[in-house]
C-alpha cells in the first residue's frame, strides 16, 4: 500500500524523525577539538601534545574542557606525574579516529572528483600484503579515484627496490629492514612473527612454541641475497638461543616458504599476517616468547612524486589509522605510524 500521508507528513518522515536527533540535541564538537584530544591522547602530556599540535598549552587544556564539558564525561585523569585516558576517554579515542579519516577521506574524494584525478599507478607489494593489506586498501583507493588505473605486482623486497629506482613502479609496499635508504617512507603497522610448522609435526600438537623449541628443528628461510636484512631478523630470536641453526631449505618468497613447509621441509617463522594464507599442511602457532617483529612499509621515489601517488599514501595512511582493534589481521596491530593525518587535517 506504501506510505500513507498524515497530517505531520508521511509515515517514513515520522520515522526519520525518531531517528535522527534534533540539531540542538547534538554536542557542539569541533574538528579541531578531536584532534587535540588525539594528539593529548597518544602523548598523554599537554605540553608535549600543544607542540606537536602547532599551539599553546593553555588554549589546548581549554579545548579539551570544552569537550569534557559538551560530553558531560571526563576523559582524562590528570596528576603531576602522570595523565592517562579514562574508559570514557578511552571509547571516544576509537570513534574520534573514525571521525577525523572519514572527513579527511571525504575531503579527498570531493578534490579528486573537482580535480578529475586520473592516469596510472604501479604499485609492488610483498606476497604477504596481498592477503591482509591489499584487499581493502586498492578497493577503498579505487572507490575513491576511480579515474586512476591501477597495476599491482607481486616481488620480493629486493625486487621493490629495484623497480623504484628504474621507476617501472610508483609505490612499494614492503618490509623492513631494507638496505636501500634513499627511498621515502610510512611505516603502517609492526606485527609480530609466528611460528610456521608442518602439520606432520610434533610441534603442530602445541598451542605454544618456544624459540628453543623451534632452534632445535630444520629450518625454512628466504634467501638471504632477496634481503639479508630482513632475513636476518626473521631468525634473530632462534640465534639468540645460542644453538646452531640446521637451515635445511630457503625460499624466494614466503609463498615458497609456505609451500616448503607444508611439504614437511622444515619449520619456519612467518610475519602474523601470513595467517591468512590457509594452507591445509601448515599450522601457525604463536610463539611464548616476545620478539622483534615485522614491520610493513610504504616506499616510493621522493624524486618522483605525482598527485596519483600523494592520494594514494594519503589514502593509505587513513585506512591504518582506521583499523581498532579488530581488523584486517584478526588481531591487535602495533601502530608504527603516529597521526601524520591530524595534522594535515589542520
Amino acid at each position: 500500500m506504501g506510505c500513507q500521508a498524515s497530517g505531520n507528513g508521511t509515515i517514513f518522515n515520522e520515522a526519520l524523525k525518531l531517528r535522527i536527533p534534533a540539531l540542538e540535541d547534538l554536542p557542539r564538537i569541533e574538528l579541531r577539538q578531536l584532534r587535540y584530544f588525539l594528539a593529548v591522547a597518544e602523548e598523554l602530556n599537554f605540553t608535549r601534545a600543544a607542540e606537536r599540535m602547532g599551539i599553546a598549552q593553555p588554549p589546548l587544556s581549554q579545548q579539551i574542557l570544552s569537550l569534557e564539558s559538551q560530553l558531560r564525561a571526563k576523559l582524562f585523569t590528570r596528576s603531576r606525574r602522570q595523565v592517562k585516558l579514562t574508559k570514557e576517554g578511552e571509547a571516544l579515542q576509537v570513534y574520534a579516529r573514525r571521525i577525523i579519516n572519514t572527513t579527511m577521506l571525504a575531503a579527498e574524494s570531493v578534490r579528486a572528483i573537482a580535480n578529475g584525478l586520473t592516469g596510472h599507478l604501479a604499485v609492488g607489494a610483498v606476497c604477504s600484503a596481498i592477503p591482509s593489506l591489499i584487499p581493502e586498501l586498492l578497493p577503498k583507493f579505487h572507490e575513491l579515484h576511480p579515474g586512476v588505473k591501477l597495476h599491482l605486482q607481486e616481488m620480493t623486497v629486493l625486487e621493490q627496490q629495484r623497480a623504484l629506482r628504474e621507476e617501472r613502479i610508483d609505490i612499494a609496499i614492503l618490509r623492513e629492514p631494507m638496505a636501500a635508504s634513499e627511498f621515502s617512507t610510512r611505516k603502517l603497522f609492526e606485527e609480530p612473527f609466528v611460528a610456521a610448522v608442518p602439520r606432520s609435526s610434533p610441534l603442530a600438537r602445541l598451542n605454544r612454541i618456544s624459540l628453543e623449541q623451534l632452534a632445535r628443528e630444520p629450518l625454512v628461510q628466504v634467501y638471504r641475497s632477496s634481503n639479508e636484512e630482513y632475513s636476518d631478523l626473521m631468525f634473530e630470536g632462534l640465534r639468540a638461543t645460542g644453538r646452531k641453526l640446521n637451515i635445511a631449505h630457503e625460499a624466494s618468497d614466503m609463498q615458497a616458504l609456505l609451500g616448503l613447509v607444508g611439504a614437511g621441509f622444515g619449520h619456519s617463522l612467518v610475519p602474523a599476517s601470513l595467517q591468512n594464507i590457509q594452507i591445509s599442511t601448515v599450522k601457525y602457532i604463536p610463539l611464548s616468547e616476545s620478539v622483534k617483529g615485522s614491520t610493513l612499509t610504504l616506499a616510493w621515489n621522493s624524486e618522483s612524486v605525482t598527485p596519483v601517488m600523494e592520494h594514494f599514501i594519503a589514502v593509505t595512511e587513513a585506512l591504518m589509522e582506521s583499523f581498532t582493534p579488530v581488523d584486517i589481521f584478526g588481531r591487535v596491530p602495533q601502530p608504527a605510524l603516529g597521526n601524520a593525518l591530524l595534522k594535515k587535517a589542520g
